[in-house]
């Protein structure tokens, strides 16, 4: 996401001899001036398209006006004020009005110092749930059994983001598994020739599933391909790096978080397991056994950590600034969200999944991952987006 935009409506009362567009003019310079966000004037009816509705109210005597703009829809609000005209006294009664009816309601005003803080985030997160809506999921296989606190209700993504989840069986994968396909491609150690082809059968049965589903993103239940001498690790890794978050063990939490890597940064997140944490000193040391080569420095190919079987990929994570971020709750209504760094170590641990991370946080900062766990898997995102992170998840997911 570059350039941040917002869709508003404009509100002024019909007792304001100026025309809107000549009080517009000055506020939405303010408003780019102060939070670098250009506001984009939409049509009342237009309102609904948008995954976060948001009204810029220019003078006072606006506040029916907003209320019954708003009335039928469950989406979050926006309402924008400035310092004249009576805007932010209408933008008070306003927001309360539409709180009291239980609805989601933040008041951004162009006079107040957070708004340059604050109407970023909003706008940047708004942007991020319209590049989720409408998306489409594949759940292949179902999720692993392990992951007893990170299989939330399906119907949740469509409910609260859009999203459709399409339930679909591992024999969808062996089913479109080729005899042939090229082989995965880089160093390998301990595997041979057919390993480096199963790689790339695999990957070519995903690829076709995708076509055939129309699927945007996928997560799988990997641990239930090792029977039939698969492994995903390869194909995840591949899929990822052609902009389809891919995940492991049908986790869908973990799922969401690499589908927003890539609307925040049009690349992928790296999903792992947190393998060891000082908390006091704020080291975190993260394993998976598969990470999008376009993350990493170097990289090599191996056999799986816990079967000791087929392909898996041995990296070397990019080092600098990173968010690490987990939703979890029965609802998605919790998020652990931390900004630190990745630091240029490489553990090389045997006793542990292939690429391994140290994460380094702020002191104190990952004290919450004990002490209230919201579940194993944690995406690092490259780059820092709390601030948007957070937003979003006060905006679409967190109880109001």
């Amino acid at each position: 996401m570059t350039k941040l935009r917002l869709p508003v409506v404009l509100l002024a009362s019909s007792l304001h001899g100026r025309g809107v567009e000549e009080l517009f003019a000055p506020v939405i310079a303010g408003f780019r001036a102060r939070a670098g966000v250009e506001l984009e004037p939409v049509r009342p009816e237009e309102v609904g398209d948008f995954p976060v509705q948001a009204a810029l109210l220019l003078t006072g005597g606006t506040e029916g006006r907003l209320v019954e703009l708003f009335q039928g829809t469950a989406a979050p609000v926006l309402v924008l004020t400035h310092g004249a005209q009576n805007s932010l006294a209408a933008g008070l009664e306003g927001v309360a009005r539409l709180r009291t009816d239980g609805r989601r309601a933040w008041l951004v005003h162009l006079g107040d110092e957070a708004a340059g803080r604050e109407l970023p985030a909003l706008a940047q997160a708004a942007e991020l749930a319209r590049f989720l809506q409408g998306k489409r999921i594949g759940l292949i296989g179902g999720p692993s059994p392990w992951l007893v606190a990170s299989s939330p209700d399906p119907s949740l993504f469509r409910e609260k983001l859009g999203i459709e989840v399409l339930q679909l069986g591992l024999d969808e994968v062996l089913r479109h598994l080729p005899r042939e396909a090229p082989p995965a491609e880089g160093e390998a150690e301990g595997v041979g020739e057919e390993e480096l082809v199963m790689g790339g059968r695999v990957k070519a049965a995903l690829e076709a599933v995708v076509r055939e589903h129309r699927l945007d993103a996928l997560s799988i239940a990997c641990f239930g391909l090792l029977s039939h001498g698969l492994t995903a690790c390869w194909a995840l890794s591949r899929l990822s790096d052609r902009g389809l978050p891919a995940g492991c063990e049908g986790d869908l939490p973990g799922l969401l978080a690499l589908m927003i890597a890539q609307g925040l940064t049009g690349g992928p997140g790296f999903l792992a397991n947190p393998a060891e944490v000082d908390a006091k000193n704020g080291r975190l040391f993260l394993a998976h056994c598969t990470v999008p080569l376009s993350l990493v420095e170097v990289y090599r190919l191996r056999t799986h950590f816990e079967s000791g079987l087929g392909l898996a990929v041995e990296g070397a994570l990019r080092p600098g600034p990173y968010t690490l971020v987990r939703f979890g709750g029965r609802a998605l209504e919790q998020a652990f969200i931390v900004e630190g760094n990745v630091l240029p170590e490489c553990p090389g641990r045997e006793e542990l999944c292939r690429t391994q991370v140290v994460f380094k946080a702020p002191k104190g900062a990952l004290r919450k991952l004990l002490d209230e766990p919201l579940g194993n898997h944690h995406v690092l995102i490259p780059g820092h987006h709390r601030q948007t992170l957070s937003t979003f998840h006060n905006l679409f997911l967190a109880p109001f």
